[in-house]
């Protein structure tokens, strides 16, 4: 079971606690989601990957780089980049790439062997890691690392939109329960969980065609609208990807292309 759906936010240094609060309301109290997963940090201004990290517990994570609660700057988090960040910025990028709750994240590994592969897709496409990461991930992870798998941080960072990204940001989701079910529901076709035995990969094209594989196995209409369970998702599919930073900073929205085609969730 692969990682696949990438959502993004931007968050000011007086939103951290609003962050986190969202993050553990989110992901820990939805049988949709695991609690463990990829995350990243970015640069609004140039959409340029500041670090990327796995956890397995998102929220707390989130609290320990961003000095919540008793967490302070230390080895074991970024807490001192951050603090120096908002020094002199008044935005930061955040994004998790996560999984379906229901994945077994501590014996099957699913996030450090993605974050090795994105750190050395990364490493690959520009010769260094990000800025705040010292050392790469999961060995074993970098060896899935291809092509286009440094592309990926494009989705993450939003300077790409693919299907891959999620129709709201991590604070919209959270509100929306309606966009919630539609995000859970497309998961799976953005992981390729519905297209593997059709012999199918992961691209714009075919994530449409894993979400209507996926309404006819569910069967009968939407449960939000009792119209047709995949003309809803489609249509809820294909609208913007949001951008936030965009919507802060004025900046023009970056490419519609979608991501190079990929499977297990991850660009080959």
């Amino acid at each position: 079971m692969a990682l696949g759906t990438v959502v993004r936010d931007v968050y000011a240094d007086h939103e951290r606690s609003t962050m986190y609060q969202t993050l553990s309301t989110l992901l820990g109290h939805n049988w949709s989601w695991s609690r463990a997963g990829i995350y990243c940090y970015w640069d609004p201004y140039t959409h340029e990957a500041q670090y990327i990290g796995l956890a397995n517990n998102l929220a707390s994570r989130f609290a320990q780089h961003n000095s919540l609660g008793r967490n302070r700057p230390s080895r074991g988090n970024k807490g001192a980049q951050i603090n120096d960040w908002f020094r002199t910025r008044d935005w930061l990028g955040f994004s998790i790439v996560i999984q379906e709750g229901i994945a077994d994240d501590i014996n099957e590994r699913y996030s450090a062997i993605a974050e090795g592969q994105l750190l050395e897709g990364y490493r690959a496409l520009h010769g260094k890691f990000p800025p705040w990461n010292k050392i790469g991930g999961s060995t074993y992870g970098a060896t899935f690392a291809a092509r286009h798998t440094g592309s990926w941080f494009d989705l993450i960072t939003g300077k790409a939109d693919g299907l891959v990204v999620a129709r709201k940001t991590i604070r919209e989701l959270n509100d929306d329960a309606r966009a919630d079910y539609n995000e859970a529901t497309i998961h799976t076709s953005r992981t390729g969980m519905t297209l593997h035995p059709h012999d199918g990969t992961i691209d714009d094209r075919g994530i449409l065609n894993g979400v209507r594989l996926m309404a006819q196995r569910l069967g009968g209409p939407d449960p939000w609208t009792g119209e047709d369970r995949y003309e809803t998702l489609r249509t809820y599919l294909l609208q913007p990807a949001p951008h936030p930073e965009n919507d802060l900073l004025r900046i023009d929205p970056p490419s519609t292309d979608g991501p190079p085609e990929c499977r297990g969730g991850l660009p080959t």
